[in-house]
């Protein structure tokens, strides 16, 4: 450091390069450069201060051989180093023999064959933002201290800057991050499936984790229910204790308040899921969702890091699961009120009107896809009957029966809805005929061997057509189907008849079309017998009435005469 403007010429440089971004990992690697450059090509390391894990973390390096940048990469305060010093006394250090050096530095000044090691103090408004280590190769650069300790305050102020630039850049994002979510979820919060996904996507980011799962609360059951999860390991999820009571969702939603395990906490994390890769979780934040009193479920955000989740993390995700609350009401209002726009009150089974929408889809989609498609009316026999005999009630009483049967019996993928009084119609996509025949007379069967308590006995009569072989258009299925059913209540009922135009070898048209007219007739005909057959009550009751009331008139006219 002899000739005095040429080092000025390259602290200036130094200044204005660090001056130039604020960016923290450019600070770092421009200020261990422009160091070993003043400092007459001395390695340089720059540490910044943990205060949580009380040690050093190696940022940037320069000079240094691969194995002291590992044995360099955390450095407990403890440690016997120089660091140590500057830890305890704030101020600058400097040793030019190995063997006056703390271990770990005479460990470290033998492995790079260092003439002294200086460790200089990165102070900013009276705090440690860390240290810088110089791997001398001459000793008489330890006079010069006075200019290093110059070099290392223009450091950690330029550091210093970076890192609240970088506070203050992430905050701006995850502000802007819940903003964009509360838009999102304004948008869409009709879809209880977007207002997860938006739920747990931001979650990560606010969470700075990518870990979280969303329950939804079950009140009967007094348990949750796992309905969104991110960066959890699959086959642990069967470690989720997913009940109400002795859990940290349970706590949550039971006072209302978050509830964070982890550093610091008298608890420790258990009955939860790992990480994807098998990592255990060393912390858990789990925030309530809570819309007017009305427990709705928790979201839990998950840490492998024993203190992962700081205070201003906390209280933003504390914001964002306030409006999830309120999406996931509104969302969940919306969805009922759809579904009993789209569902018959009596059966809890899909109406008419949506399942000939459903059909219209299906069709469509099996076109595009060259799939079949199968369609089942299916119709209570006698039904009439037991309302005339039994009550209405009881024939309600077997309709509910019946729809639950046909229900139960059927895959998710099925579409199934009440058609009309005693009517259910039944759409099965992806099915062949062979297939469609095996359901249908499963169902008959199952509805005949449910015996409805007080009624006794019911059967059912099924119409089958399917997709392409009767029609490609949905009015024609339905049609095909309906003809199908008039002869199976013609030939006897209790049975199942399919389209012929679905068989393997069709009969003839004009004997079916024949045949499914003389049924229709028929059927008109038993219906109109019925009905004829209450109605002739109503003169006999007319003809007791009017009995009656000549009996009342001939004894007014006699109580006339006497009191005449």
């Amino acid at each position: 450091m002899v000739d005095d403007d040429k080092l000025f010429s390259k602290y200036s440089e130094m200044q204005r390069d660090l001056m130039s971004t604020l960016r923290l990992k450019d600070v770092l690697d421009t200020a261990v450069v422009r160091v070993s450059s003043l400092a007459e090509k001395a390695k340089v390391a720059i540490f910044l201060s943990d205060n949580e894990s009380m040690a050093f973390r190696l940022m940037a390096a320069f000079g240094y051989s691969e194995k002291s940048i590992n044995d360099m990469r955390l450095i407990p305060f403890s440690t016997e180093s120089v660091l140590r010093f500057v830890v305890q006394q704030r101020s600058s250090v400097s040793f030019d023999e190995i063997a006056a050096a703390p271990r770990f530095s005479a460990q470290i000044m033998q492995q790079e064959g260092s003439a002294a090691q200086v460790a200089l103090p990165l102070i900013s408004a009276n705090l440690l933002v860390g240290a810088m280590v110089l791997d001398l190769n001459a000793k008489r650069l330890v006079d010069e201290m006075g200019f290093l300790e110059n070099v290392a305050h223009t450091v950690a102020m330029s550091i210093a800057n970076a890192i609240l630039f970088g506070c203050s850049e992430y905050e701006r994002e995850r502000l802007r991050t819940l903003y964009k979510s509360l838009c999102a979820l304004s948008s869409n919060a009709l879809r209880t499936s977007d207002v997860l996904r938006i739920a747990t996507d931001t979650a990560l980011i606010l969470g700075n984790t990518p870990n979280c799962a969303l329950l939804l609360f079950d009140p009967e059951k007094e348990s949750f229910n796992l309905v969104a999860f991110k960066g959890l390991d699959g086959s642990s999820l069967n470690q989720f204790n997913l009940s109400g009571k002795h859990t940290i969702a349970g706590t949550t939603l039971k006072t209302g308040r978050s509830e964070y395990i982890g550093e610091g906490s008298s608890r420790e994390p258990y009955g939860l899921p790992r990480a994807t890769g098998g990592a255990a979780f060393g912390s858990v934040l789990a925030l309530p969702l809570i819309y007017e009193h009305q427990p709705l479920g928790v979201l839990e955000v998950f840490s492998i890091e024993r203190k992962g989740f700081q205070p201003e993390q906390i209280e933003l995700l504390e914001s964002f699961t306030r409006q999830v609350s309120t999406a996931l009401h509104v969302a969940f209002t919306h969805e009922s009120s759809v579904l009993q726009s789209i569902q018959d009150a009596h059966t809890g089974l899909f109406n008419r009107t949506h399942f000939e929408e459903a059909l219209i889809k299906e069709v469509d989609r099996s076109d595009r896809h060259h799939h079949q498609l199968g369609l089942l009316l299916i119709d209570l026999d006698h039904l009439g009957q037991v309302n005339e005999h039994l009550g209405e009630q009881k024939g309600d009483e077997a309709i509910r029966q019946v729809a639950k049967t046909i229900k139960d019996s059927l895959r998710e993928i099925d579409v199934v809805c009440r058609w009309g009084g005693e009517e259910f119609a039944v759409m099965l996509p992806e099915t062949g005929l062979t297939a469609v025949l095996e359901v249908a007379e499963r169902l008959r069967s199952r509805i005949r061997g449910s015996v409805v308590p007080g009624v006794g006995l019911i059967t059912a009569s099924i119409g089958v057509s399917t997709y392409p072989d009767n029609s490609e258009e949905p009015v024609g299925l339905v049609q095909a189907a309906e003809q199908a059913l008039a002869v199976a209540k013609y030939q006897g009922r209790d049975r199942v008849i399919v389209s012929p135009a679905a068989q393997s070898s069709a009969s003839d048209p004009a004997a079916w079309a024949d045949l499914v007219k003389e049924a229709k007739l028929t059927v008109i005909s038993e219906r109109q017998s019925q009905l004829k057959s209450r109605l002739t009550v109503d003169p006999e009751y007319a003809n007791w009435l009017g009995g009656g009331a000549g009996f009342s008139k001939k004894q007014n006219s006699d109580s006339s005469k006497v009191h005449d």
